[in-house]
């Protein structure tokens, strides 16, 4: 009989965590019986992802924490009744381990482990507020439940350094090499006189849009940019701020496109790949695009600063300087057996790390580890 396993998302807005896990249970489907309990809140993208990938699933009515007023006061009125409620489903459902998908989902993460059912507290941000942080440093030791990170830097945020042990397992999110294949497009030639840059990012203060304007702003005529990505509710006026920086440049300099759903086609349109997050766990788009064969210029985050910090070849950017993405793309654009070389050894060392069979074996082996112990 197989090992039930329960995923719980409190925030259902689909987005790289919920991806992570679609990828990973759709593949470990066969060797355990997997279930998602997701709120019933923002989740249409999720449950569609969740359907078309034939994975079972239970809305329930939980709020998540949010910095939004009104919000983050339901969230503390029916704190207590959405935990008793998470406790009486899990009661019923007697799963054999709950992985809680992401830091600030605190009332998975005690209800499982007030039931005594073996618990992965998956960790995959670096960049929330202390009280968040402060939290995690509470719930962790009074549980003791076992920690799953996603970089080495989301480790060093949370647990100082911790050195990685069999509770404590850095395990990155898997890239899907079927959808991100450049096979399935056509080939475009790289043009010194008109390059395409892209970047895809969310349009939030963590992803570095202001270094990115930085960037345009001081670039020759030669090089065309463009951004791909959405923005939350509680991201709006900021957005807007940013969007009437970008009309400033023109589209033919600068070619914001919001939110788009066939991420490989745009990728397959560009040239270069820029990256200039501050601080999270990925960032998974741009490992996506050295899928698809495209040369990457990132500041020094996340998976990208585990796979490629020893490795001087790359190009990599320490301090998010503007000068130095510049200086990249300007050298990538002029020497063309070294553009060559650095894609072709970066896909080797991504999809050997990265791909999902892989991670998925890894986390095979830490859940019978978790429920074993």
């Amino acid at each position: 009989m197989k090992k039930k396993i329960i995923y719980i998302d409190e925030d259902a807005r689909y987005g790289g965590p919920q991806h992570r896990m679609v990828l990973v249970a759709n593949h470990l489907n066969k060797e355990f019986d997997i279930s998602f309990l997701i709120s019933n809140d923002q989740n249409q993208i999720f449950k569609k992802k969740l359907i078309e990938n034939k994975l079972s699933y239970e809305e329930i009515k939980i709020t998540r924490l949010s910095k939004e007023f009104k919000t983050l006061i339901k969230y503390i009125i029916f704190f207590i009744p959405e935990l008793i409620r998470l406790i009486l489903i899990l009661i019923k459902l007697k799963p054999d381990l709950v992985q809680v998908n992401s830091t600030p989902h605190f009332k998975a993460l005690i209800a499982s482990s007030l039931i005594k059912i073996p618990t992965i507290w998956v960790l995959e941000d670096a960049n929330l507020p202390p009280i968040i942080k402060i939290t995690f440093k509470i719930l962790n030791n009074i549980f003791k439940p076992n920690i799953l990170v996603t970089s080495s830097v989301v480790r060093n945020y949370y647990l100082n350094k911790c050195k990685f042990n069999r509770k404590l397992r850095k395990i990155y999110a898997p890239v899907s090499i079927k959808f991100f294949d450049a096979k399935r497009y056509k080939n475009k030639k790289f043009n010194k006189k008109k390059i395409n840059i892209l970047m895809i990012a969310n349009l939030t203060k963590i992803k570095g849009i202001e270094v990115f304007l930085k960037i345009v702003k001081m670039s020759p005529k030669n090089l065309h940019f463009t951004l791909c990505g959405g923005f939350a509710n509680t991201q709006k006026n900021y957005a807007k701020s940013l969007i009437l920086e970008f009309k400033k440049f023109g589209k033919s300099k600068l070619n914001y496109i919001g939110y788009q759903k066939n991420i490989p086609r745009i990728i397959s349109k560009s040239d270069i790949m820029i990256c200039t997050s501050l601080s999270e766990a990925g960032p998974m788009t741009s490992l996506e695009g050295i899928f698809m064969k495209k040369p990457l210029i990132s500041n020094k985050v996340g998976i990208i600063f585990d796979l490629f910090q020893q490795k001087n070849q790359f190009c990599i950017v320490k301090n998010n300087e503007p000068d130095k993405f510049l200086s990249y793309i300007d050298f990538l654009s002029l020497n063309p057996s070294y553009r060559r070389k650095i894609i072709n050894k970066s896909y080797n060392i991504v999809i050997n790390e990265l791909s999902v069979s892989q991670i998925s074996k890894k986390y095979e082996n830490y859940y019978y580890y978790t429920m074993k112990n």
